[in-house]
């Protein structure tokens, strides 16, 4: 996705005055609706799963579009962006992402897991929700991009308990490796969050959000009536040695009670480490709850990615967790290898081998195929 650097003022008599990139001579909303302020991509991304051994499979389908709407063009060198994986933003912008999930099989790829009575779950998403707004909120980047501001409807996750080999569309897909299970996030909903990088090693993340914002039925539902919160805290710091990055996080998160659940509580502390050749990364994460809200209520996990050829990836995950409501154990492990091929198409092939309390034999293997394109 392009974008466009906005014109300095230059002081000279005579010539035309810039403010953040607005002439004197253009009007306001022609500057606010040019398209090169809007940046769009549509993906569409899906996974067929199935467990050997077994009748049960799943599969599903997910398109989606997202985009930026820059409202002040001024381009931002964010150290801060850079380092949790993002793209040079505006000053000022409008964020949106709207999806359709579906299933391609009698049941989704998300219902696998119930299926098989695996407690780690298969895949996050992939299920057969329909459409969904789950952003929709201004982001605003300040004093050198050392402070970022997200207000609006969002899902706070994408800001919480991160690491470089997080997400189902693109890397793990079982969810101990792909979210977190152990912490109850909204889906999505009405709220905030704030990111301030205090230097070169310090950063602190604050969210709050409704817990009920997503389950109204509304896409888009701003009403602050509602008296659940989700809230958290999480510092952060990172080092450098001998070409190598390290930063380490501790989250710390409370849910107010709901109709159906009990206050919830918990926190979740994790590491990464990137390689000096800048194509390796090491993960491990550990997470503990009350388990009121939560699917899990301890979990540990350790993964590991490498970059292939020029754009492949190949990944590695060993995990375990507890089950909030039966506290059966069970662990897994998970090995892919993303392919990239022509035309932005990535094909991924993937096997995770579940053992533990609950499933039909005490272990099952699951394997699957995700394809993602973006146009």
């Amino acid at each position: 996705m392009s974008e466009t650097q906005a014109t300095a003022p230059t002081g000279v008599e005579g010539e035309s005055l810039s403010i953040a990139g607005l002439e004197d001579n253009e009007l306001p909303l022609k500057y606010i609706f040019s398209t090169d302020r809007l940046n769009v991509a549509l993906s569409y991304s899906a996974l067929f799963q199935g467990a050997i051994g077994d009748s049960e499979s799943g599969g599903s389908g997910e398109l989606s579009l997202a985009g930026r709407w820059t409202f002040v063009g001024e381009e931002y060198p964010s150290r801060l962006l850079e380092r949790i994986g993002g793209e040079r933003d505006g000053l000022l912008a409008l964020k949106f992402r709207l999806r359709h999930r579906h299933a391609l099989l009698e049941n989704s790829a998300a219902e696998l897991a119930n299926n098989i009575g695996a407690i780690l779950g298969t895949t996050d998403g992939f299920s057969d929700s329909g459409f969904e707004i789950p952003d929709l909120y201004i982001q605003h980047i300040l004093h050198d991009g050392r402070i970022e501001l997200r207000y609006g409807q969002l899902s706070v996750e994408s800001r919480l308990d991160s690491h470089a080999l997080r997400g189902a569309k693109k890397a793990f897909l079982n969810r101990v490796f792909s979210t977190n299970p152990t912490v109850a996030f909204p889906r999505f909903g009405a709220g905030a969050t704030a990111r301030w990088q205090i230097n070169d090693n310090f950063d602190l993340t604050y969210a709050l959000t409704q817990v009920q914002a997503s389950k109204t039925g509304a896409q888009v539902d701003f009403d602050l009536n509602s008296g659940n919160i989700f809230t958290a805290i999480q510092p952060g710091f990172t080092w450098l040695g001998d070409g190598t990055e390290n930063h380490i996080q501790a989250m710390f998160w409370g849910s107010d009670s709901t109709e159906e659940r009990e206050e919830d509580y918990g926190f979740s502390c994790g590491f990464e480490h990137h390689f000096d050749d800048n194509e390796k990364s090491l993960f491990a994460r550990f997470s503990n709850s009350n388990g009121s809200q939560t699917d899990l209520n301890k979990m540990a996990v350790v993964g590991f990615g490498s970059n292939m050829r020029e754009n492949d990836f190949l990944g590695f995950g060993v995990g375990a967790g507890q089950s909030s409501d039966t506290a059966d154990i069970q662990g897994v492990f998970e090995t892919l290898y993303r392919y990239q091929g022509p035309f932005n198409i990535q094909i991924t092939p993937n096997a995770q081998l579940l053992v533990g309390d609950g499933l039909r034999k005490n272990f099952a293997m699951v394997v699957g195929l995700r394809g993602h394109i973006e146009f």
